[in-house]
């Protein structure tokens, strides 16, 4: 299974934490405690949806390039790359009907 880049929007919150977006998949976000944190969060769960995604045979989104990202306020985008070869869950197969 490949690797992939995703633009994510991290949006710093007034308690400290960061949440995280990732606008072309849907249902794909997280939080982290810093900001370190939160790109580890970020790579993870989009590593998890995404091996959802391959493992139930779903269409995997298209990538936004990141210069078509909008974001307001302080929140900033950046890009967050996974490989779902080396997801460690292999829970990430699909449910036995």
């Amino acid at each position: 299974m490949p690797k992939y880049v995703y633009p994510a929007i991290f949006t710093p919150e007034p308690n400290g934490l960061f949440s995280v977006d990732f606008p072309d998949v849907s249902g794909c976000y997280t939080s982290g405690e810093s900001l370190i944190d939160a790109m580890e969060m970020a790579e993870d769960v989009l590593a998890m949806m995404l091996c959802f995604m391959e493992q139930k045979g779903e269409s995997i989104p298209s990538a936004t390039p990141i210069k078509d990202i909008t974001t307001t306020g302080d929140s900033f985008a950046t890009l967050i790359i996974c490989d779902t070869t080396d997801y460690p869950l292999l829970e990430c197969e699909p449910d036995e009907q």
